[in-house]
């Protein structure tokens, strides 16, 4: 015979993040498909292809090479290494691969970076609009996300003069994203270097988020929404965090370069 036993009340922090939308739009989707409905999925950045047969191979090759333990903390060396010369091939940066960590997906990069920066009751500088996930996430680490809004004035992007009006006692750094989710937009180098400045002046920390770099409309030495994709902040200073992706950078790159074709 079984119990009902009293369940423990959910943490505080619970009643301050809310559902991500996106998901449930996506799993709505899913149940009309399995009804019989035919979907155009436009909710969640996916390839709409299969995994490249040469990545299949590869990780089939390399379950029956008997690779499945444990790896370091930050990631097989040979994948630092490569992601290194990623960065000094397409980027003409330096970037060793001792600097380098590699996660299970870019959400937990982001987690990780804000986990190292976050002590409980710190702010972090957010633009609004923006990821709906990040001030969660800021959430979940007992800091608080202080927004900013942001609009066509300033390309969707905050400024430095924002972030100082904005800083506070409490402002442990500013998250920014190049281009945007879900704006779109870039930020010139320039701009980059203001930001930057304005917050290693205030002893925080700045994050980029370059997850969607390669991923515009344009050619790569023409300027998208008043900046460009080919730059990335790791030029700027060995100081800030960048988080990139993987699935992102080569799989949606690769359905943009088909729909341009």
């Amino acid at each position: 015979m079984s119990r009902h036993l009293p369940q423990p009340a959910p943490a505080r922090r619970m009643a301050d993040i809310a559902p991500f939308h996106v998901m449930e739009l996506l799993t709505r989707a899913r149940q009309l498909e399995a009804e019989g409905r035919s979907i155009i999925h436009m909710e969640v950045g996916e390839p709409d292809f299969p995994t490249p047969p040469a990545v299949i191979e590869a990780a089939e090759a390399f379950i029956r090479q008997g690779q499945v333990f444990y790896t370091p903390a930050l990631g097989i060396p040979p994948l630092r290494e490569a992601i290194s010369r990623f960065y000094a091939e397409r980027y003409g940066v330096n970037v060793s691969p001792e600097r380098i960590a590699v996660t299970a997906g870019s959400s937990g990069a982001l987690l990780l970076a804000l986990a190292a920066l976050l002590n409980p009751g710190d702010e972090l500088l957010l633009p609004d609009p923006g990821y709906p996930c990040n001030r969660h996430f800021v959430r979940t680490l007992e800091g608080a996300p202080r927004a900013m809004a942001v609009g066509p004035e300033t390309n969707y992007q905050p400024t430095a003069e924002q972030v100082a009006q904005h800083w506070t006692p409490r402002s442990k750094g500013l998250l920014v994203a190049s281009p945007a989710n879900p704006t779109g937009t870039l930020i010139e180098t320039a701009s980059m270097v203001e930001l930057a400045d304005c917050v290693a002046k205030r002893g925080g920390a700045l994050l980029v988020d370059e997850i969607y770099h390669g991923l515009t409309y344009a050619p790569k030495d023409v300027p998208l929404g008043g900046g460009r994709d080919t730059d990335t902040a790791l030029a700027l200073s060995d100081e800030i965090f960048v988080i990139n992706s993987f699935s992102t950078c080569f799989l949606l790159s690769k359905k943009l370069d088909r729909f341009l074709q």
